[in-house]
């Protein structure tokens, strides 16, 4: 690899009328970054390229941004062929690669992100076990860089869901998790974080530079403590719960029609979306059948409820 081909997203507000790509050709280098090429480009083809980054050792998480439809640190990937570099989706624009995260920090204040206690701590050193931290120490890996922000598809529904987003969520689970708080981070997740618009399709969690289990250490236990402290808000776990016991299977359709009504099924693009990629079979919502094990799965749901009386 003698040349490295980046197709670099070029947008300044103040000066283009719309966003367009602009191709440069840089010389490859062993052991050449992502970032090291937006670098070479900065200092000899254009030198008012806009791109963000500071540590450089995948610890800051500001050079967060796609490669290729992928989100990624640009410290840290190595440059390939023909790259198209990308800023992060769901995040405000500045210019070229660089992303407002004034939203983000908004919402962490709306979250209240600090440690919040119930009663006095009994002084320094405070006595802290590993074990009684273990669920929280995951969470405290965020970056912060926004690649799971970007990576959500529930946020690609212009911001209509009511879901705050994944990295958000990061930041309050570092309390939510911690044995020192005493704030209702569930109803907080639930409420201000609309947490139960996650589908836990794992998008997130498979961009997470430093592989943070965001779904199953995350999120879940998250939406535990939701469901605990407002049940009210659980729309979509009661509807998918519902469903399952009814049929003994689970109908998308019937799902989006309980959670977002109608009308979210009469949108071209969505609806068009999900048959394309054979989420929905309208047949099976118009002509429902119950599975033929329905039986057994009715005797699970009658067995957990008899757990938790």
């Amino acid at each position: 690899m003698d040349i490295v081909r980046a197709k670099v997203f070029r947008f300044d507000p103040e000066v283009d009328h719309a966003p367009r790509f602009e191709t440069f050709e840089v010389p490859y280098v062993p052991q050449m970054r992502v970032l090291d090429v937006l670098d070479y480009i900065h200092e000899t083809l254009a030198q008012d390229i806009g791109y963000r980054w500071f540590c450089g050792v995948q610890k800051c998480g500001c050079c967060a941004l796609r490669v290729n439809g992928r989100e990624l640190l640009a410290c840290w990937e190595p440059a390939q062929v023909d790259m198209v570099i990308e800023p992060l989706k769901h995040v405000p624009l500045v210019r070229d690669l660089v992303v407002d995260r004034g939203p983000f920090e908004d919402d962490l204040m709306r979250l209240e992100t600090w440690l919040q206690r119930s009663k006095p701590h009994p002084g320094f050193p405070e006595p802290l076990f590993h074990r009684a931290m273990v669920p929280a120490i995951e969470a405290l890996k965020c970056l912060a860089c926004l690649a799971c922000q970007s990576a959500c598809p529930v946020l690609e529904d212009d911001g209509n869901t009511g879901f705050i987003g994944p990295a958000p969520l990061v930041q309050l689970a570092q309390f939510a998790l911690d044995p020192r708080d005493g704030a209702d981070r569930g109803r907080t997740a639930a409420i201000e974080g609309g947490i139960f618009q996650c589908i836990s399709c794992y998008k997130c969690q498979e961009v997470c530079p430093t592989e943070i289990p965001l779904v199953d250490g995350i999120i879940e236990p998250l939406k535990r403590k939701a469901i605990a402290s407002a049940p009210e808000k659980a729309a979509h776990t009661r509807a998918f719960l519902d469903i399952v016991e009814e049929r003994g299977y689970i109908d998308p359709v019937q799902l989006v029609l309980k959670t977002r009504g109608l009308a979210a099924l009469t949108r071209p693009g969505w609806a068009l979306r999900l048959l394309l990629r054979r989420k929905v079979d309208p047949r099976k919502s118009v002509f429902p059948k119950r599975h033929k094990g329905v039986a057994q799965v009715r005797k699970l749901f009658e067995k957990m409820r008899g757990r938790r009386s």
